[in-house]
């Protein structure tokens, strides 16, 4: 028996942080083991795919719905950020995916995505009381403020200028370009220099 489709959205994007960040962790991820209660390390991560993803901006308290909040004004998280959301949901009873290297286009600076197994490979509900992304998010947002979670490094500007994950605009030097650097001084155009030449007879101090 088939299950429930899961849900997409165009949110679910690959947009990749800066790779000075990314090296410290693998760029498929870090699935949390709901048994373990651990982490380790993947190499195939063709299997999440069809997980749902959550990015910390669908819980942001200073979003407005029209900014990217995906969850009521009264369950959103004052700063939330990925760990946080990894953390709820493998309380909430899934198996997690978390991807440190992932941001979302509209939320630069807060990085990191999480993906979560709603179905298992035999299509059916993991909890048949949470069969939706929108249901998932109200209660991975009642779990947040309970978890203890260490955020995320957050990227400087000119680390995702220089990883191509933000375009250079008009006016901003490119990425590499010394901004100390003295502007060479303009050298006089070659030609004829006039002579001073006053009429009158000399001036002489006493």
């Amino acid at each position: 028996m088939a299950g429930k489709a899961v849900d997409l959205d165009v949110d679910d994007m690959d947009f990749p942080l800066p790779e000075q960040q990314s090296r410290a962790f693998p760029a498929e991820g870090i699935r949390i083991g709901q048994s373990l209660g651990g982490v380790k390390f993947v190499n195939d991560e063709s299997r999440f795919k069809r997980w749902v993803c959550l990015y910390p901006l669908y819980f942001d308290k200073a979003r407005s719905v029209e900014q990217g909040r995906k969850v009521p004004q009264s369950l959103a998280v004052e700063q939330p950020f990925a760990r946080q959301i990894a953390a709820a949901v493998k309380e909430v009873g899934f198996n997690v995916c978390y991807e440190p290297g992932k941001t979302h286009p509209r939320d630069f600076f807060n990085p990191g995505r999480v993906r979560v197994q709603l179905f298992d490979e035999e299509h059916r509900p993991v909890r048949h009381d949470i069969q939706t992304r929108k249901k998932l998010m109200r209660y991975v947002a009642e779990r947040m403020p309970h978890v203890s979670a260490e955020r995320e490094k957050e990227p400087t500007l000119q680390d995702l200028i220089d990883s191509g994950a933000m375009p250079v605009l008009p006016g901003m030097p490119p990425p590499g370009a010394n901004n100390d650097e003295e502007e060479p001084a303009a050298q006089p155009k070659p030609g004829k220099q006039k002579k001073n030449k006053k009429k009158g007879k000399a001036k002489h101090l006493v």
